[in-house]
């Protein structure tokens, strides 16, 4: 069975399951159903802590049946682009793009004003 990780679910106690549930009534909606012998599940990914402990936690995966598609690849694309569409809204998305258009120019008026400096210290 192969597995590929989309997203994560919702950490929320009281609302995670139903959050999760319309996390992946959403990427089903926005990509179409899922190839035949695939599917959009909650699936487990494990980690190991500090303490050499391993914990579990909850992802959202696309799952396959190796023996009856190959990697679905552009439904995997598709599924985590629309996830980051859902975690992250296109107005706030927009608005760090904003952001980082404003720091770029910050920086470069910066650089410029750095390169003066060193030129006209060199001269001297």
């Amino acid at each position: 069975m192969g597995r590929e990780i989309v997203g994560d679910c919702s950490t929320d106690h009281e609302f995670g399951e139903y959050e999760t549930d319309l996390i992946i009534k959403y990427l089903k909606q926005k990509c179409g159903p899922p190839p035949d012998g695939a599917n959009i599940e909650v699936t487990w990914e494990g980690c190991e802590l500090a303490s050499d402990e391993e914990t579990q936690y909850p992802v959202i995966s696309v799952v396959w049946d190796d023996g009856i598609i190959d990697y679905p690849n552009e439904y995997i694309g598709k599924c985590t682009e629309a996830f980051e569409h859902f975690d992250l809204p296109e107005e706030i998305s927009e608005q760090g793009q904003k952001h980082q258009a404003i720091l770029e120019g910050i920086e470069a008026i910066y650089e410029s004003l750095a390169e003066a400096f060193r030129r006209r210290h060199s001269d001297s």
